[in-house]
């Protein structure tokens, strides 16, 4: 068997009832922080809307309803739309240790298919566990070397995640999950470029991945073959991607030990993000605030600031940068940026990440630096503070997988925090709330037409710069 075999053997065969039942809360605790966060980013999502509705327009019959106006389009542009919706924050889940957003990869396909054919949560959500199983499974020990090749880990696997997702809610059978695995290696793509020059294609890069997984389940929904070895072949996506060409003919069949689907569920290890900033820099944010509350450390008292990274996190582009910045793009990636703002305001609001004309606080990012060290592991970080008086202050904290991983009651709580920012009454936004927790028992229409603001919510507030 090849790896997309033994993938899709999985995928295709998964039930819902066989799905132990925390993974399923799982599933829809991540549903909800995913979709909350992205009504409460919708105003950074108004160039995606516009270009669906252009260019996506389609009969309500034929189509799926975008979230927020509910505007019918093509399932092709609504995926790409929510994609961008569902990051615009950058505040989506993330599965850490491969560094691939699922949420906003997998979702907006899954969205777009279930609400077109009005079919049930139950088909979704085990649709959504299998794509964050597969792509989880397959990007293990490759992702990392993809990223120091420069492409970036959700482009090239969030699609092997969303056709994966995709199969299996069109009810794909193994071969055809095959071959939407074969076809959907063939059209990822996508760098880390944008981190370093500050531009956009982050945004829209989500949206495209998901896009086009399922446009790959859908071509071999039709007979359309992908290959088989597509992943692991000599020439394949794995290879391709992440240059490694001495693996094991273990794992090159797809056979590795550790692959363990339908027994180690790496959904159980997606984190969440309190702050609008890339996952790398949500724990040395946490860990500064708190050092600088124990010790009354304000922003005017620090000399220096420096935070260890673990190498591959200390690598990944952007993370260093200290300015200049032109667009947001740039700052939420930045780790010094990200605690200068934290230093001065006690955490991340989204409009603070376009701050980078203050003087004030780029004179103190400019004093705060990133250093990889061997003893940090992945996610974590160790922050020395030295303050003008000549005094030090250090904290550090290792994550494990309970970091950031929040129960319903906690995501809800986040999400009602910032119903401000959302398009929905404090109302509707219970209402949603209520929806997706219940997603198992209801149709996916249910789902979309909660994030459907009505005429008596409130007005959009003004564009923030994009």
């Amino acid at each position: 068997m090849t790896l997309a075999e033994r993938v899709a053997e999985f995928t295709a065969g998964l039930d819902l009832s066989a799905v132990p039942a925390d993974v399923v809360e799982k599933a829809k605790v991540t549903l909800l922080h995913d979709l909350g966060v992205g009504l409460a980013g919708h105003r950074l999502a108004r160039t995606g809307f516009a270009f669906a509705k252009e260019h996506g327009a389609c009969d309500a019959s034929r189509g799926a309803r975008l979230p927020v106006d509910g505007t019918p389009v093509t399932v092709e542009s609504c995926a790409l739309a929510t994609g961008a919706l569902i990051h615009a924050r950058t505040q989506d889940d993330t599965q850490v240790s491969v560094s691939v957003h699922l949420g906003s990869t997998t979702l907006p396909a899954l969205l777009a298919l279930a609400d077109r054919a009005d079919l049930h949560g139950c088909d979704l959500l085990t649709a959504m566990i299998a794509g964050y199983e597969a792509a989880s499974a397959i990007a293990e020990g490759r992702a990392g070397p993809s990223t120091a090749r420069g492409f970036r880990a959700t482009s090239i696997y969030g699609p092997l995640a969303a056709a994966a997702a995709s199969a299996r809610l069109l009810g794909l059978d193994t071969g055809q999950t095959v071959s939407a695995l074969g076809l959907a290696a063939a059209f990822g793509g996508g760098t880390n470029q944008t981190w370093l020059a500050g531009t956009q294609e982050w945004r829209y890069q989500v949206g495209a991945a998901s896009r086009n997984g399922m446009v790959a389940a859908l071509l071999a929904a039709r007979g359309v073959t992908g290959a088989p070895d597509a992943l692991d072949g000599n020439a394949g996506h794995l290879r391709a991607f992440s240059g490694i060409e001495d693996a094991p003919e273990t794992e090159r069949l797809g056979l590795r030990p550790g692959l363990r689907l339908g027994d180690d569920w790496r959904i159980r290890r997606v984190t969440y993000k309190p702050y609008p900033i890339c996952a790398i820099n949500q724990v040395p944010v946490t860990v500064l605030t708190g050092l600088a509350r124990r010790h009354g450390i304000k922003a005017d008292d620090v000399a220096s600031v420096t935070a260890e990274l673990s190498p591959d996190d200390a690598a990944y582009p952007g993370i260093d940068a200290q300015g200049p910045f032109r667009d947001v793009g740039g700052t939420l990636m930045s780790l010094p940026y990200c605690l200068a703002v934290a230093l001065r305001g006690g955490g991340i609001e989204l409009d603070d990440l376009n701050r980078f004309d203050d003087p004030a606080l780029m004179d103190l990012t400019r004093r705060i630096t990133v250093a990889a060290a061997g003893d940090v592991p992945q996610g974590g970080c160790r922050i020395t503070v030295a303050t003008r008086d000549g005094g030090t202050r250090t904290g550090e904290f290792a994550p494990d997988e309970t970091t950031f991983n929040w129960d319903r009651d906690e995501t809800a709580a986040r999400l009602r925090a910032m119903a401000a920012e959302t398009p929905l009454s404090p109302a509707r936004l219970d209402g949603f709330i209520a929806i997706v927790l219940d997603l198992d028992r209801r149709p996916v229409r249910d789902l979309v037409g909660a994030t459907i603001a009505g005429p008596a919510d409130p007005a959009d507030p003004a564009d923030p710069k994009e």
